[in-house]
């Protein structure tokens, strides 16, 4: 999978590097199988509106994000065996360790973008 890193451009802050899962077997698999991600990992699910944590062992922050990258909704620990809400006006779903908007000071509203030869330090 593709890797790639997105800022919060009001913050001017990374907020993490994150494996792309935009063919359907890549988001079939999500990150089932994978360790607890460190800081600053995470998955991004293109398209998503829902996801579920069946077959998880840890919780994850979970972010939905529009077409242009605007922060719809954030769970920040969505459990082990609990399915998100749908959220029809999302394009994709962005998957962090726990709590992780919160470290990174995310807030709905905000715009995330696709870091290209910049170096922001990770939130």
């Amino acid at each position: 999978m593709k890797k790639v890193a997105l800022a919060n451009s009001r913050l001017e802050t990374k907020v993490g590097e994150l494996w792309l899962a935009d063919t359907f077997l890549n988001r079939l698999r999500g990150l089932l199988g994978r360790p607890v991600l460190n800081a600053g990992e995470g998955l991004w699910l293109k398209p998503c509106r829902q996801v579920h944590m069946f077959g998880m062992h840890y919780p994850l922050s979970i972010w939905f994000l529009d077409q242009e990258g605007r922060v719809l909704r954030i769970i920040d620990g969505l459990n082990p065996g609990e399915v998100s809400p749908l959220c029809q006006e999302a394009a994709s779903v962005l998957e962090f360790p726990a709590e992780w908007g919160e470290r990174t000071g995310t807030q709905v509203g905000d715009r995330l973008v696709e870091m290209i030869g910049v170096s922001w330090s990770c939130g």
